[in-house]
């Protein structure tokens, strides 16, 4: 009899505290109205062009450095708004393993991999090499005015001023602008940021190139309202 009074008595604690589960969740809707909209544009047209290329002038055992290329881009916005910009390599599956680009921040620092460089495009089954892109942190602007660029991880948002102007590709990193000696993002109706794009490609005996071949590197820039 104990025993079946044991199992009993266990039996109807577990009924009673299944009587005091929730039996209830919240399934909430939310968002914001705003009449805030802002709109990237870059000058030239978007590209930061390289002209023609000479094999004849380029190294056939070594990385070749192209150089730099400036493309401003300007964000403006119809009401005051905190704003930042991401940047995703659209060509990601063309950038050449083990490049290095040089001069590829604000400090003359070099830039490998996924990261902080994009592709060049194929030339055949070869990619020919990679692009990287910085912010020159002394011509940014807020509203006209000199300001500090400010960068953040996406994943983790933790705003810091940027000294290198060092852009991440891949939706990794997003880039702002805050007042001087700040680092919370200013709300602008006009952001100016003076990109330099810097890329490198393969030596000449690995590109093996014998037609005209284009250099077809390409990004998207992304907005984020903060």
């Amino acid at each position: 009899m104990k025993k079946v009074f044991l199992i009993s008595a266990l039996s109807l604690a577990t009924l009673m505290s299944n009587a005091h589960a929730a039996d209830t969740t919240l399934l909430k809707v939310k968002g914001l109205l705003t009449n805030a909209a802002c709109t990237p544009a870059l000058d030239q047209v978007g590209v930061a062009d390289y002209g023609r290329i000479y094999l004849g002038d380029l190294s056939s055992t070594a990385t070749n450095q192209l150089g730099k290329k400036n493309v401003s881009l300007n964000i403006t916005c119809n009401t005051a708004t905190k704003v930042a910009w991401t940047l995703t390599d659209n060509h990601a599956d063309t950038l050449a393993s083990g490049i290095t680009v040089k001069n590829a921040d604000s400090a003359g620092g070099e830039a490998t991999g996924a990261t902080l460089t994009a592709g060049l495009g194929k030339a055949g089954a070869v990619n020919i090499g990679a692009w990287a892109v910085y912010v020159d942190p002394t011509g940014v602007k807020a509203n006209t005015a000199a300001a500090d660029l400010i960068s953040s991880d996406v994943a983790t948002v933790s705003w810091s001023k940027s000294t290198t102007g060092a852009v991440k590709m891949q939706n990794a990193g997003m880039l702002s602008l805050a007042t001087t000696g700040t680092t919370d993002p200013v709300a602008v109706t006009s952001a100016e940021f003076p990109l330099v794009v810097s890329a490198a490609i393969q030596d000449t005996t690995t590109l093996a190139i014998t037609d005209d071949t284009n250099l077809d590197g390409e990004a998207t820039i992304t907005l984020k309202y903060l």
